[in-house]
């Protein structure tokens, strides 16, 4: 949750709240209060302390306004708050005074005719109250929305918790449903006869896929190298399932220091070969390979007659859990020849 000044997309500077006007007014009467208590008794007085605080306070918060909206997005809270609490103060501090030295003028030489030496003493008191009204401001404001954003960063993680158990038990019913289980014991049942040998691999490579959806159970995210070698895994039993019918392409070389979603790459192979034919006659073609900082898999686009229902959590879930890591978005593009999804590559300052 981001502050209330950061809340819309763009700063309107020119869009004068409420709240815009009551806090210079209240500000410059509780200082002349103060410093002037006098000034209180004289309704001509009051005018111009009232004319004078929302000149000085009304533009004031407006900059600052947007100071912070530019800060929060180089300098967040949550990141770095020390750093973004002092840079509000110097920043902010210096607008205030910039502010306050042609106001001064307007009202006290050109308005009431005063005299340099009189601008100069009431602009260096004036600058006491903006250094000590700037800092009171920024500490009360900024605390608020640090704890706010800190409040919602607990939430975002509490929600992707939940969508990672979503995408799990995708993945998970994707693999270790009767349908899949039947499938791959029906084929090593007829390898078993045919080609010991084969029996015996188609195994080893079952077992490391089971035993790669336990391991990464609990990861965020993981090692693309260690995404290939379940490819290869899956690749191997769908293989010798659908033989010349299914071709899968895996063309990742460059491996070191790269990062994806655990299963993501597996769970789009999977939704490639529920979601079209694949026969003797339309071979179905799925490549994975890595492009301009993506890794792209991409299938011919040739869905079965009879459409699978399909509730595409899997594509809603990688997206959400990619947009924690990355502000880079995955990409989904369908044509009458080709179904591609490119998932960004993450690398290791972002996990």
């Amino acid at each position: 949750m981001q502050p209330y000044w950061v809340k819309r997309k763009d700063i309107k500077l020119f869009r004068i709240s409420v709240w815009n006007i009551i806090i210079p007014l209240t500000i410059g009467s509780v200082i002349t209060l103060i410093a002037y208590p006098q000034a209180i008794l004289s309704i001509s007085s009051m005018i111009f302390i009232a004319f004078y605080s929302l000149s000085i306070g009304v533009p004031s918060m407006k900059i600052y306004e947007y100071v912070e909206w530019k800060l929060e997005k180089y300098i967040p809270w949550l990141k770095k708050p020390l750093l973004r609490f002092v840079i509000s103060i110097i920043v902010e501090v210096f607008v205030g005074i910039l502010i306050l030295i042609p106001i001064n003028f307007l009202f006290y030489i050109v308005i009431k005719g005063k005299g340099i030496d009189d601008l100069y003493s009431t602009t260096f008191e004036a600058s006491k109250y903006v250094i000590v009204l700037t800092f009171l401001g920024v500490l009360l404001i900024n605390t608020i929305a640090f704890f706010r954003n800190w409040r919602q960063s607990a939430i975002n993680e509490e929600v992707l918790k939940r969508e990672k158990l979503a995408i799990e038990y995708e993945a998970l019913k994707n693999q270790i449903n009767p349908h899949f289980l039947f499938n791959n014991l029906t084929a090593l049942t007829a390898l078993v006869r045919k080609d010991q040998d084969k029996a015996v691999t188609f195994i080893q490579e079952l077992s490391n896929t089971f035993r790669y959806v336990l391991e990464s159970r609990d990861i965020e995210v993981i090692e693309l190298e260690k995404e290939r070698i379940l490819l290869k895994s899956i690749s191997y039993l769908y293989h010798l399932r659908h033989e010349d019918s299914l071709i899968i392409i895996i063309n990742l070389t460059d491996t070191k220091g790269k990062f994806i979603i655990p299963m993501a790459l597996q769970m789009l192979v999977e939704n490639a070969i529920k979601h079209n034919t694949v026969s003797a006659s339309k071979p179905l073609s799925i490549e994975i390979v890595e492009q301009d900082g993506y890794i792209v898999v991409r299938n011919n686009y040739q869905p079965k007659m009879t459409k699978i229902a399909s509730s595409r959590i899997g594509l809603k879930n990688i997206q959400s859990r990619y947009e924690y890591f990355t502000q880079k978005q995955m990409i989904v593009e369908c044509d009458d020849d080709f179904f591609t999804v490119k998932l960004p590559l993450l690398v290791k300052e972002q996990c």
